[in-house]
């Protein structure tokens, strides 16, 4: 059977996330433990949520990413035959993609990651961005009334997340993106969802984490690996000697995760994909991008053993 992992982004996560894995599996256990050492963080910890870590990105950001590899690990152990063909994550998930791929080695990728969480925690703290998904309604229009408002208020506000062909996410400046949910709605576009996040990803608001980024990767070691995994900024896979400038420039691009998704089918033919990771909301976008590919989202250790117990 070939497979095609979906990695979960940040806005997944929610109190306890994990737990039921770290009690069950060994293998999700030993990788917790291992990049716990790396950062010298508990990472068990903030997926707890106790103190309300996991309000914080550069918290959340290894949180998701220890989730999904633990995980990841689990299912190597399990099932040794199946063929993973290709891999794709949603911005963060991106990350988890690249080291469950071979890309980076764990402790240089979670370390890599813990330097993007906090370059984007500084970057949220010093801008008041927002971000508003936009639910059945022609991308086009969005787009317009986005570069309309940002050239009306002098703030940037624009498309940051194209997530299938009738939802998108836009981000900015607070007072642009409010000023484009009024347009929108007097338009006719009435289902708007405001996203609990702390700043406006995947746009200019980012430019530091960017360049500060671009630095710190200069540094990186990037090793050979064999599993495709799709960029959500280019649409194509990774390639090593575009890596890091594909790195340093998602955080202020736009993500494409339904081209993506038309990428995996068209090159790699999965028989099935695996959303790997807290939540359900990557499988949600498959299932309306590619409706004849079965998708299965493994966020709970109880869904996992019904998960087995179907796949053998």
């Amino acid at each position: 059977m070939k497979v095609g992992i979906l990695f979960s982004g940040q806005g997944a996560q929610f109190s306890n996330m994990g737990l039921d894995f770290y009690q069950n599996s060994k293998a999700y256990q030993e990788t917790l433990k291992r990049l716990s050492g790396y950062l010298q963080k508990d990472l068990v910890a903030f997926c707890k949520n106790q103190h309300n870590e996991l309000l914080q990105t550069k918290n959340v950001q290894t949180a998701i990413t220890a989730f999904g590899l633990g995980v990841f690990h689990q299912l190597q152990q399990d099932l040794p035959t199946i063929e993973t063909v290709a891999m794709l994550g949603l911005s963060l998930g991106e990350y988890t993609a690249l080291m469950a791929a071979g890309a980076f080695d764990e402790k240089t990728g979670i370390r890599l990651l813990q330097a993007r969480a906090d370059y984007m925690q500084a970057d949220a703290e010093q801008t008041d961005g927002s971000m508003v998904a936009v639910l059945r309604a022609d991308v086009q229009k969005v787009a317009k009334i986005c570069q309309q408002v940002t050239g009306e208020v002098k703030h940037f506000v624009g498309i940051a997340n194209y997530n299938t062909e009738q939802q998108v996410v836009i981000g900015g400046q607070s007072e642009a993106v409010q000023r484009a949910i009024t347009t929108m709605k007097d338009q006719g576009i009435k289902k708007v969802i405001s996203l609990k996040v702390s700043g406006a990803f995947h746009t200019p608001l980012f430019k530091n984490t960017s360049q500060k980024l671009a630095n710190y990767l200069t540094n990186v070691s990037v090793r050979n690996w064999q599993i495709p995994v799709i960029s959500n900024t280019t649409t194509e896979k990774f390639v090593p000697n575009k890596l890091k400038i594909t790195l340093a420039k998602q955080v202020i691009s736009p993500t494409h995760f339904a081209d993506c998704l038309k990428n995996l089918q068209k090159n790699y033919q999965p028989d099935l994909l695996i959303e790997v990771g807290p939540g359900k909301t990557l499988s949600k976008f498959a299932n309306r991008t590619l409706p004849d590919v079965p998708v299965v989202a493994i966020g709970k250790w109880e869904t996992y053993q019904k998960f087995l117990t179907t796949i053998k």
